[in-house]
């Protein structure tokens, strides 16, 4: 299923939760077949912003103080299920999401329940339990990667030449980032999946989970430095 990030329209007649009005992807003008010339030459655009093509990075280097790391927990995944990108299928890899977190949490019942209880003969140890959750990582990523795989396969629509699931992502880090912003506080960093606001309160903290729901995303508070040096887009 091909979702329209500007309207939230999909192919099959439903609509994504979020839309982000004003996104644009240029692509090559290549022909649709030279599916490799167009994600590695389409340019994307959305309110002033270039929100990358693989995920969005935005800096202001310096010294920050109180600074408050906030990471979504898997998301390109999160998009891969709130696009409902395989349609029917998209269940079946939500609960392989599902289940990995499970292993995480030691949540052996709710493991049980999955996949008509394919895992159950795999629960064991705390090693058994790590080498189960790194499998299920693998299947986990490489279903993405396929997703915008410059080859044909089961898991690529040809109509995703913008690679709607890091796109999705990537837009809406370019809300989160305003919306923090107009509340008074500087965003530091973001950089893909996760933002640093100095001078964080709880409030801003609750505000951004909060947002992310709204979007499908759970974000996680990894950590709050007292202090931090970003020396450029990607080194802190």
């Amino acid at each position: 299923i091909y979702t329209d990030l500007s309207t939230g329209k999909r192919s099959d007649g439903t609509q994504d939760v979020a839309c982000f009005p004003g996104y644009q992807f240029k692509d090559s003008g290549f022909e649709e077949s030279d599916y490799i010339s167009k994600i590695i030459t389409g340019k994307s655009i959305y309110k002033q912003h270039d929100p990358g093509e693989g995920g969005f990075v935005y800096a202001e280097p310096g010294m920050h103080y109180n600074v408050a790391l906030l990471d979504i927990a898997s998301m390109h995944p999160s998009s891969i299920i709130a696009l409902n990108i395989f349609g029917e299928y998209t269940k079946r890899f939500k609960e392989i999401v599902d289940a990995r977190l499970a292993i995480k949490h030691r949540d052996v019942e709710k493991l049980k329940t999955l996949l008509n209880g394919a895992l159950a003969d795999a629960i064991g140890s705390d090693e058994d339990m790590d080498i189960l959750s790194d499998a299920l990582k693998l299947v986990i990523n490489s279903v993405y990667g396929f997703t915008t795989a410059t080859f044909d396969n089961p898991f690529k629509d040809p109509r995703n030449v913008d690679n709607i699931v890091a796109k999705r992502g990537a837009l809406f880090m370019v809300d989160l980032k305003e919306e923090v912003q107009k509340r008074g506080f500087t965003v530091a960093h973001i950089k893909t999946d996760s933002i640093k606001i100095p001078n964080a309160t709880p409030e801003i903290i609750d505000f951004v989970m909060e947002f992310g729901k709204k979007y499908g995303y759970n974000f996680e508070h990894e950590a709050t430095y007292s202090k931090m040096c970003l020396v450029n887009d990607g080194v802190y």
